[in-house]
């Protein structure tokens, strides 16, 4: 028989909420870290697509938007904009709001975002409390509230919040909460709110979904139990229908060619946007997740967690006492169908998703921060058995070096530029210098096309800075005549491009140029590598901007 270890944990900490107060402060001074910083950075396009959309609803009204992300620039903006219809659209809508409450600006959205962020964090502590000791839960909580993957993207967001709430409330009509509260009809009033809600935010939703009902279903198979048949109708028809509907939506939107959508899913679910690979190759797939997950989690919390997930659970197992107020063994895993399987099935039926994204491997920091603070205290538990002041030195010692593991890869995100500031402050002046209802005339179009369905946009960290449209001249002859309309103050030229043929073409473009309108010089920048050869900043090409509505002496 195994030893038997005394379970000093068993007992609850009086000041828990003192503590989780102090990590919550954690998070939200690490989320709130360069709150009003350009769209410069790591995934920029994301975070500039999000509150483009949002300034849309905010600036223009669901008049315009329909409710509906829209990615429009100017004013008047035009009357057939692009529309993006192939995510559920609530995000896109709480975003316009917090624009519409605090302004249009960089922070807005994010400082909703750190509000919820840290929302979803308590309702995550408490259903951990419940299912954990206190330590285990608070050590959880602060490794959460310290990786890189959290202190840069956050937690999650709505789509967290309305999970977490969701399996709160499942928990709770189930009793399989630690000193839950007694299950009533508002918590299942909660439960199909969050599993409807949900989906409304992010395809995500779904998984926990799956994840909550099919955890049901088969409990009530073990224990052979007929179920509660409202509970599982809510389990069932709340995200079926919140599912049908967004799909109605996207239909809508596409014309009603559900082919589009069933050819997004393909891209989605295959290679994605790695899009030079012939057929899926899944030797690349797990290197860029593990690529990813270093980043995300770091190498101190990916071994501890891995080893603890494997071996581990040789010594959880040999525990033959049971922790009378849990109902579990020493450290072992709780609910691991609830927070291991989503994510894991999350990362499978999506996995064209990882090859540019490292935010879509946010579903993995909850288990892998419950496995890694069950590493340690099992580590503790053991070197516990020989001497009590060396398992508390080991501990803190662990901790010590995850965090500082997780403080580098935060300033790692947080350095990475994936547009130049000269870029952007460039197109700040032009957006300075060009009226609400006029235009940039230039080169380059700044398109961006990431699959056929969806069909192509203007990046959309120019369109957040610039917020006017773009129209293409190639040609002295054109550029005169598009000027003469006066719809176009300003044309914008490189002075390089990605191949010698059009580098010339441009430098004989410019010197005609030069001898008809005034210009301004922008210089470029020089892109930059960490000291271990990966991407930290993107670099720029000169620009000339010449002032259409002026004439040389």
């Amino acid at each position: 028989m195994a030893e038997k270890i005394e379970l000093d944990t068993a007992k609850k900490f009086d000041n828990f909420w003192l503590i989780a107060g102090i990590l919550v402060i954690l998070l939200g001074v690490t989320l709130a870290r360069d709150i009003t910083r350009p769209f410069t950075g790591l995934h920029s396009w994301a975070q500039a697509s999000g509150a483009w959309a949002a300034r849309s609803h905010a600036k223009y009204g669901l008049g315009y938007t329909k409710g509906v992300s829209t990615f429009a620039v100017g004013q008047p903006p035009t009357e057939t904009p692009k529309r993006y219809w192939d995510h559920p659209q609530l995000a896109g809508l709480l975003s316009g709001l917090a624009m519409k409450i605090f302004g249009i600006n960089e922070w807005s959205s994010r400082l909703m975002g750190l509000f919820i962020n840290v929302s979803a964090f308590l309702l995550f502590l408490k259903i951990l409390r419940g299912l954990v000791d206190d330590l285990e839960a608070l050590l959880a909580g602060l490794i959460l509230a310290l990786l890189p993957l959290t202190g840069y993207f956050g937690i999650g967001g709505w789509i967290m919040l309305t999970v977490m709430g969701g399996l709160w409330s499942y928990l709770v009509l189930v009793g399989g909460l630690r000193d839950g509260p007694e299950p009533k009809t508002r918590h299942k009033i909660i439960l199909a709110l969050c599993l409807f809600v949900s989906l409304q935010l992010s395809w995500l939703g779904f998984f926990y979904a799956f994840a909550i009902g099919s955890h049901y279903v088969g409990r009530c198979i073990f224990r052979k139990k007929r179920p509660d048949w409202p509970l599982l109708c809510i389990l069932f028809f709340a995200p079926v229908s919140s599912m049908l509907l967004t799909f109605t939506i996207m239909a809508g939107g596409y014309d009603w060619d559900v082919n589009k959508i069933v050819e997004l899913y393909k891209w989605r679910s295959a290679k994605g946007e790695m899009q030079q690979m012939q057929g899926f190759d899944w030797n690349a797939w797990f290197s860029k997740l593990w690529q990813f997950c270093v980043e995300d989690f770091t190498t101190s919390i990916l071994v501890l967690s891995g080893v603890y997930l494997t071996f581990g659970q040789l010594f959880v197992f040999m525990q033959t006492d049971k922790n009378p107020e849990t109902g579990s063994r020493l450290r072992q895993f709780p609910q691991p169908w609830l927070f291991i399987f989503p994510a894991i099935l999350f990362l499978l039926v999506f996995k064209g998703l990882v090859w540019k994204h490292q935010y879509w491997l946010r579903p993995l920091t909850f288990p892998l921060a419950i496995a890694g603070a069950m590493a340690i205290l099992m580590v503790g538990d053991l070197i516990k058995k020989f001497n009590k002041k060396a398992s508390i030195a080991a501990m803190t010692a662990m901790i010590i070096l995850i965090a500082g593991y997780c403080v580098t890869g935060t300033n790692y995100f947080h350095s990475i530029r994936w547009q130049p500031q000269a870029k952007i402050n460039m197109f700040k002046k032009l957006n300075a210098a060009i009226p609400s209802d006029k235009r940039l005339l230039s080169f380059e179009d700044f398109i961006v096309n990431q699959h056929k369905s969806k069909g192509g946009f203007i990046r959309p960290e120019i369109a957040w800075y610039l917020d006017r449209e773009i129209d293409i001249a190639r040609s002295l002859e054109e550029i005169k005549q598009k000027a003469k309309t006066g719809m176009y103050p300003c044309y914008l030229l490189p002075l390089s491009y990605y191949d010698q043929k059009t580098t010339q073409y441009l430098n004989q473009l410019s010197n005609q140029l030069r001898g008809t309108y005034k210009f301004e010089y922008v210089a470029g920048a020089t892109g930059e590598q960490s000291k271990d050869g990966k991407f930290l900043k993107a670099g720029m090409n000169p620009y000339m901007i010449f002032d259409l509505n002026s004439k040389v002496q």
